[in-house]
């Protein structure tokens, strides 16, 4: 680990990536006899040192993920992993903690599994994994975004949490069963569970208030329900900042539970393979990214900025030859307007000519369900590698890409919204200390026991 750290660090302090020539072309092409095989030796065993030095995660060796990265790619995956893997899984305890998904979409479902996983690792209880079911702008609802399968139209399909979160990194963190594992651990079927396990009252699952009552149970089995107006895991955490728990339970989790949410808890490691791939084409936090949340925020907070004030606020930033990915509901809102010179990628641009179909063989490896189902997440990781990033307000998808660029060390980690004019010389200040400390570089993964304090602290901005 040490050795592959240096030479991570050492690619990217060149920033020439196309400097590093490939193996096949190390050697000069006219060398004496004894230099030729001096040549090849030396180039065998530095291939050879390179192919383990920049082994990609095992999503992109094995399974639907498993295409081709190159070493560029397979750099920029390493560095895009914050958190500290190749643990062994935590040994399960016989005491379990359910939870049903929360009722909204994909990012406070994610609050809600993570602020439960904060609740069974200070009750010293087994997180259990809910069964699969219909997830409100993933399986169900008004999606917008035009790349909805015909075949998804029915709104009668399910999501697994499991198919989202990266298990096997979470279980090296905390006891944690899928449903399946559970069920075939107890025999239990999802119905007879939620009638065994022990529930607070109502009035404690607001704002994380049953943490003692969860603590003092004698119960084999608690249940956090997501359903209806509980909302409990979900109401555990300040979705309307970054995605952290609130002061109930910030009290309560200390290093474990920093430690928990830094090393534990990340998107599905199909997300980041795919995810690589973008942050390689656009160039590690060399980027400025934009998320523009429409759809039913209008409906739920009012009228949202209009694109061209948002574009315009980040104009600082943009110019000739510079990039400006955006992430929206509803892309077609950005067409046409002033981009002051910059160019501007989307989703949809990263599987057409506009990038030379940059994604194509990755969307072939994929169903077109799970395509879909991982545009949020993909996304949300373009976002969190760029060098500054706009978010929307009130947005759980905005909120989790500014908690990851925290985690990842981003450039500028100060939370930038659509709804207040863009700090020009604080962020032009967060460049700089960030330059002076080495940059992309000088980034090292913190021990599995320490996590991110200022993730859990920081106050609103």
């Amino acid at each position: 680990p040490t050795l592959s750290f240096t030479f991570h660090r050492y690619l990217y302090s060149l920033h020439h990536w196309e400097r590093i020539a490939p193996c096949s072309s190390m050697a000069p092409q006219q060398p004496r006899h004894f230099d030729a095989f001096t040549v090849v030796l030396v180039t065998s065993l530095f291939c050879t040192t390179q192919t383990s030095f920049l082994r990609p995660h095992p999503a992109s060796q094995t399974g639907p993920v498993g295409g081709f990265l190159d070493v560029q790619e397979q750099a920029v995956l390493k560095r895009m992993q914050w958190w500290f893997a190749g643990a062994p899984e935590k040994p399960l305890s016989d005491r379990y903690l359910l939870f049903s998904m929360d009722a909204g979409g994909l990012n406070n479902i994610r609050i809600g599994w993570e602020m439960t996983g904060l609740v069974a690792q200070y009750t010293g209880r087994t997180l259990v994994l809910p069964p699969a079911q219909p997830v409100y702008l993933l399986d169900w609802g008004d999606r917008l975004t035009g790349f909805l399968p015909e075949s998804m139209s029915s709104g009668e399909h399910k999501t697994a949490v499991d198919d989202m979160l990266n298990v096997k990194q979470l279980k090296t963190m905390l006891p944690t069963l899928t449903w399946e594992e559970f069920h075939k651990r107890t025999g239990l079927t999802w119905e007879a569970a939620r009638q065994e396990a022990m529930m607070v009252d109502a009035g404690k699952a607001q704002d994380c208030h049953g943490l003692s009552d969860y603590e003092a149970s004698n119960s084999r089995l608690l249940f956090m329900s997501g359903d209806g107006d509980r909302r409990e895991g979900f109401s555990c955490g300040e979705w309307y900042k970054r995605g952290g728990p609130t002061q109930a339970l910030k009290e309560k989790v200390g290093d474990k539970g920093y430690a928990l949410l830094t090393h534990g808890f990340m998107w599905h490691e199909d997300a980041f393979h795919i995810a690589s791939k973008v942050v390689s084409y656009l160039g590690l936090f060399k980027y400025v990214a934009l998320h523009a949340r429409y759809n039913d925020f209008t409906v739920n907070f009012g009228q949202q900025p209009a694109p061209q004030d948002v574009v315009d606020e980040l104009s600082p930033w943009l110019g000739s030859g510079t990039t400006l990915y955006i992430a929206s509901d509803e892309p077609q809102k950005f067409a046409g307007l002033n981009m002051h010179a910059a160019r501007v990628v989307m989703w949809a641009d990263l599987l057409g000519p506009a990038t030379n179909g940059l994604l194509s063989k990755e969307r072939e490896r994929y169903s077109e369900e799970r395509w879909f189902k991982l545009t949020g997440p993909v996304e949300e990781l373009i976002c969190t590698f760029s060098k500054v990033f706009l978010g929307s307000d009130k947005s759980s998808f905005t909120g989790h890409i500014q908690a990851m660029r925290i985690q990842a060390e981003a450039p500028v980690t100060s939370m930038i919204l659509n709804t207040n004019p863009l700090p020009k010389d604080d962020v032009l200040s967060e460049l700089a200390r960030w330059d002076g400390k080495g940059g992309a570089g000088a980034f090292s993964p913190l021990p599995r026991d320490k996590g991110n304090v200022i993730f859990l602290q920081v106050e609103e901005d």
